[in-house]
Parts: C-alpha cells; sequence; structure tokens
C-alpha cells in the first residue's frame, strides 16, 4: 500500500510541475519569443531595406541566433530533467503560488530548500557561464549588425528553442 501512495504523490507532483512550467514559464516564453524575433530579425530587415546588409551581418544574425537556441535548449533539458528527478521543486512553486492565489498565508511548517541533486552547482556555474556568452557574443556582433538585432537575436533564440522543446515535456505521459 505505501507504495501506491508514494507512486501516485510521485506523480500528483509531477504534474503539478508541468502545470507550473505551462502557465508560469512556457506561456510567457511564447510572446516573449515572438517579440524578441520580430525585433532581432526587423532590424535586419532594416539593413536590408537601407541596403546595408552583407554576407557577413547575414551569418553574424543566423550566429546569434543559434547561440541563444543552445543556450536555450540546455536550460530546457536542465528543466526537464529536474520535472523527471526533482518534480517537488516546481510542485512546491505551483503550491506557493495556488495558495496565495487563494489569499492564504504560506504554511511555516513546508520544508526548506535544499540542494536539488548533486550536480546543482556545475548547474549555477553553467548558468554564469551561458549569460555571459550570451552577453559577449552580443557585444561582438554589435559592430556587424543592428544594434537591436545583437541584443535581441540571442534571446529569440533561447526562448524559441525553449518553447521548441518544453513541447516534447507536454506531449509525453
Amino acid at each position: 500500500m505505501p507504495k501506491i501512495l508514494t507512486a501516485r504523490r510521485r506523480e500528483d507532483e509531477r504534474e503539478r510541475a508541468r502545470l507550473y512550467l505551462k502557465s508560469r514559464l512556457m506561456l510567457p516564453t511564447i510572446p516573449l519569443g515572438m517579440v524578441t524575433l520580430l525585433a532581432g530579425y526587423g532590424d535586419m530587415v532594416l539593413m536590408w531595406i537601407q541596403d546595408q546588409l552583407t554576407p557577413q551581418a547575414l551569418l553574424g544574425s543566423s550566429i546569434l541566433f543559434l547561440c541563444g537556441a543552445v543556450w536555450g535548449w540546455g536550460h530546457a533539458r536542465y528543466e526537464q530533467y529536474l520535472v523527471g528527478t526533482c518534480p517537488e521543486y516546481f510542485a512546491r512553486k505551483q503550491k506557493l503560488l495556488e495558495a496565495a492565489k487563494e489569499y492564504k498565508r504560506m504554511k511555516r511548517d513546508l520544508p526548506a530548500t535544499g540542494p536539488l541533486h548533486p550536480g546543482r552547482r556545475i548547474v549555477l556555474a553553467m548558468y554564469a557561464v551561458g549569460i555571459a556568452s550570451q552577453a559577449g557574443i552580443s557585444l561582438y556582433y554589435l559592430g556587424h549588425v543592428g544594434v537591436y538585432a545583437a541584443i535581441f537575436l540571442p534571446w529569440a533564440g533561447y526562448f524559441n528553442a525553449k518553447v521548441i522543446f518544453w513541447r516534447s515535456l507536454f506531449t509525453s505521459g
């Protein structure tokens, strides 16, 4: 009997984690991805209209987008890993949001969040590397492509990759 209850509780946490990802992370990410994509490639269209678009600028915009997409893919893979191994992390966040929505106070007996998995410090270092590399590549291509393209295209790649790779999280059982 305890195994059945534990499995059911684990599945409930996994569903609550999926609900949190869908409502609080994925739905706001979709418009952000579209806005950044339009702003970034809108700047490239402006360069084309002004007859300033060069093959180097087109290559630079593609590299900016792909670098952001790689970072977004990595972040989405990490979140999929968390849902698979530690769904209670996102489930706890969803539970707190539901309690706040109903104007309830947070319970004092909720367990303190400890390390989620052994590689937590490595993940934090990878966040720092991802943000620094995205800022660095934007600064590098600032002179080669337009200002808006250099700023928004990596973010467009990041947000669009997250949405694409999160889809599998909601379609699989």
